[in-house]
């Protein structure tokens, strides 16, 4: 049986890896040069670091990913933090959320011992335990819920509002309360070691790298710039797709070869792009029908990274949260990585950048300098040598209340065409997690079939 699998990021990864392992005969289509979608990463040219288009952060409860990545033998990509600890700056100093060896959810209440809050918000905090744990699905916003579970202004501007955006990609105000309920309950009462912090050793390009490899060492093939411009569909079935095959190797590039007007044929198609792209692939008289006609309301939410690389070491830690600063997280990328140099490598991000994203690229690097000079006192005589600023402006879907029932499920009414996203019906955020499951769903679909 012959599948085609569109669009290269986690979603399609996971997809064309699961059918391949249960012996499909798999091609990926993937429109860039270089696997990964919204998660991937290059080489800086001047410091040879790598980057990634916006740092990713995985928990423990990523089970489906973490799963993914040990198949693929990159689990020496991963580093696991034993029990979760997060570290937090402000003008008073540091201050740590840090958990012990205890079942959940006891861990997070030794956590909150430890972490320099007034005794108000952690009750605030042990009441929205209670709610998630043992109260039924939240309705509306974030916000709502918090003020129903009686979260005031200091718990959420202390523990809440910069934890749930960068979850959510999306403001309490906007984001729908269900899926920050679904995290907590995945992420902080499963088990201690599902809340874990987990992060990369190296940039995603390299996972994607080692997904690819694998995928393709056991029979896939993958076509890189191959851009698909229309799934064809017969009798209500998908039957393949058609694609324009761009130059794909360097020596190609070089030479001038020229793009290739490409089709092929299939029992079943997996599309694993944004959800923009997907209804411009199908016929128009499907376009308008659900759940394509329901993917055209679905909005961006934008992300912004700042890299930075300074003359000497400021930050002393891996991850630290950044209280009361439009930018939330700082992250030591240069000892994640383990680069042995004499300054610093440090990636800030910057989640439902509404206000970010549209500032000059040096008004931006002056905000994180900024962070840095009132945080750090190491930052006093240090000086900054090289600096990038990215911006994905569809990094994820806005989550409101009313996107999240225009999500689609994997399955569609055409036969043998399959959806896969973080996008997707998946109970969680957009996130890395949820592009995988979403993956493996739209799999089992295609098993499905026969």
């Amino acid at each position: 049986m012959k599948v085609v699998v569109v669009g290269g990021g986690f979603a399609g990864l996971a997809a064309a890896i699961r059918l391949q392992e249960r012996r499909y005969e798999v091609l990926l289509l993937e429109r860039r040069g270089v696997l990964g979608g919204r998660a991937t990463s290059y080489r800086d040219a001047v410091t040879g670091d790598d980057v990634d288009n916006g740092t990713h952060l995985m928990v423990g409860a990523y089970t489906d990913t973490i799963d993914l990545v040990r198949r693929a033998s990159a689990d020496d990509l991963l580093l696991v933090q034993p029990d979760l600890t997060i570290d937090y700056v402000d003008d008073h100093g540091f201050t740590s959320l840090a958990c012990g060896p205890l079942p959940a959810p006891l861990h997070l209440l030794v956590g909150l011992l430890g972490l320099r809050v007034p005794w108000a918000v952690r009750w605030q905090a042990v009441r929205l335990a209670i709610a998630v744990s043992l109260g039924g699905p939240p309705e509306g916003t974030l916000a709502a819920f918090f003020a129903k579970t009686g979260q005031g202004a200091q718990a959420r501007a202390l523990l809440w509002d910069g934890l749930a955006t960068a979850i959510l990609n999306e403001t309490p105000e906007k984001a729908a309360a269900i899926l920050f309920y679904n995290v907590y309950r995945e992420a902080f009462l499963r088990s201690r070691q599902a809340s874990s912090l987990v992060f990369l050793k190296r940039g995603f390009g390299e996972l994607h790298r080692r997904l690819g490899a694998y995928f393709e060492s056991r029979g896939g093939q993958i076509h890189r710039r191959a851009i698909v411009e229309a799934v064809d569909i017969a009798e209500g079935r998908a039957t393949g797709v058609r694609y324009v095959q761009r130059a794909e190797t360097r020596d190609e590039i070089r030479t001038g070869v020229r793009s290739v007007p490409s089709s092929a044929q299939a029992d079943a198609v997996v599309l694993a792009t944004p959800w923009s792209v997907v209804p411009n692939l199908v016929p128009p008289e499907w376009a308008d029908k659900p759940p394509f006609a329901g993917l055209k309301k679905l909005r961006g939410a934008p992300i912004v990274s700042v890299e930075l690389w300074l003359d000497r070491p400021v930050v002393d830690r891996v991850m630290v949260g950044l209280r009361g600063c439009e930018i939330e997280w700082v992250f030591d990328k240069g000892r994640l990585h383990d680069r042995k140099m004499p300054g610093q490598h440090l990636a800030f991000i910057v989640s439902a950048a509404y206000r970010t994203a549209p500032r000059p690229n040096a008004e931006i690097v002056a905000l994180a300098e900024g962070a840095l000079r009132r945080f750090f006192p190491a930052m006093k005589d240090a000086a900054i040598t090289r600096s990038l600023v990215l911006r994905e402006p569809e990094a994820t879907f806005s989550c409101d209340p009313a996107s999240e029932r225009e999500r689609p499920g994997e399955v569609t009414p055409i036969r043998g065409l399959f959806l896969a996203g973080d996008w997707t019906n998946t109970g969680l955020p957009a996130t890395i997690e949820g592009a995988v499951r979403s993956g493996r769903r739209a799999a089992a679909g295609v098993e499905a079939l026969g």
